[in-house]
């Protein structure tokens, strides 16, 4: 569902400081996707069932040409590991793998 990932350049991991709160936040900034590709495996593997319980605690932005291609939410709560997404008016989640975890945490450490 999340296609247009596929031809971004860049991205932005945006971690926010209290969950479901984007006012203050870190960010880190990744040149290389190449990195992302775990992650963005996951946002377009299968729908699964929504959980609107889940706090966002972060969101990526992902920018192909200097704009914006996609912004997608995630959650490493442990009751609801997951992506989110918005497209076409509707909100989606997909699982996140444990690469994919592991890798959102990991960057979470250099996020200024």
């Amino acid at each position: 569902m999340m296609d247009q990932i596929n031809f971004a350049d860049s991205a932005a991991i945006i971690y926010y400081k209290t969950p479901a709160n984007p006012r203050f936040y870190r960010v880190f900034k990744i040149l290389d996707l190449a990195v992302l590709q775990p992650i963005i495996a996951d946002v377009n593997s299968a729908n699964i069932a929504a959980n609107n319980n889940c706090p966002s605690l972060g969101k990526l932005y992902f920018y192909g040409k200097g704009d914006v291609v996609d912004v997608v939410y995630f959650s490493t709560a442990d009751s609801c590991i997951s992506f989110s997404f918005i497209k076409n008016g509707e909100k989606y989640f997909t699982q996140m793998g444990k690469r994919s975890q592991q890798l959102i945490d990991s960057i979470n450490a250099y996020a200024k």
